[in-house]
């Protein structure tokens, strides 16, 4: 038997009248908020005030097709998940459903559980895909103000996250050279520009050239913040890549900046000749 997801929005539009209300019936019975319309262009009017989750689309209809307003639907709510509908199921017509992105596909006049099977499973996509975006975007948020915060000083006792291991204020890697009272980077004699995060980025790095540092140690030296492993990873990495950009001749494959997969990153000096 199928399971059923908690009711959702549903939108049906069929040119067809005794389609749309056999339809809805079905749809109301799950208790699901079913709307309908005939024609694509009363669907989009209809869409702009009933943000819906699955709509159930007929293929055919006058006007504006139902795979042109799938492709509408993709491009202004890209979090509802449409079906396709039509009464001439072909090969041809299925490749086309599926190319033009469709959640499902069904034949007319469809079986009432065929139909809530693929309601169902268009809600749980739809929803697992608007979750996914929110926690994108929670994460990018996220990112963004820790980026703005002001740098938290190190416990008493700590080192300093910028602190000269090496007892040099310059750090010179291959043709990398850090001047650490100066705030100043150079490659191959040329000035590099950093933002505050990329030089403490490079500085963790280039203090420790030669050695793996671990995601956690890297966000904790750089962004003085104290991440789960998982976490740190993510908030490092966009930091490596903007550095790349900078540092390395070939961003997509570097010589200085090297993944050590799984555990962090390493400073490495240059073979001559590469």
């Amino acid at each position: 038997m199928t399971t059923q997801p908690s009711p959702g929005r549903i939108l049906v539009v069929d040119d067809e009248a005794n389609i749309r209300n056999g339809l809805r019936v079905v749809l109301a019975k799950d208790g699901h908020e079913v709307r309908d319309t005939g024609t694509a262009k009363e669907a989009l009017a209809l869409l702009a005030t009933f943000p819906c989750e699955v709509a159930i689309v007929d293929i055919r209809m006058p006007g504006m097709s139902g795979v042109e307003l799938l492709a509408a639907i993709r491009d202004r709510w890209p979090y509802t998940a449409v079906i396709l509908l039509t009464g001439h199921g072909t090969l041809e017509t299925a490749m086309t459903a599926v190319k033009a992105g469709a959640a499902d596909y069904l034949l007319k006049p469809a079986q009432p559980e065929a139909i809530r099977q693929a309601v169902a499973t268009a809600l749980a996509a739809a929803r697992r895909h608007q979750e996914q975006a929110h926690l994108l975007d929670s994460l990018r948020t996220g990112l963004q103000r820790l980026e703005e915060l002001p740098a938290t000083p190190p416990p008493a006792g700590s080192p300093s996250r910028t602190q000269d291991l090496s007892g040099e204020r310059l750090l010179v890697v291959g043709e990398i050279q850090v001047d650490r009272q100066a705030h100043e980077v150079r490659r191959g004699g040329e000035p590099v520009s950093l933002s505050p995060s990329e030089f403490n980025l490079l500085v963790a790095l280039a203090e420790r050239a030669g050695r793996v540092v671990d995601y956690m140690t890297l966000v904790r030296l750089v962004l003085a913040y104290e991440a789960e492993p998982w976490e740190a990873k993510e908030l490092i990495k966009r930091h490596i890549f903007a550095l790349r950009q900078k540092i390395e001749a070939d961003p997509a494959s570097p010589r200085y900046i090297l993944n050590v997969r799984g555990i962090g990153y390493r400073l490495a000096m240059p073979e001559a000749g590469r």
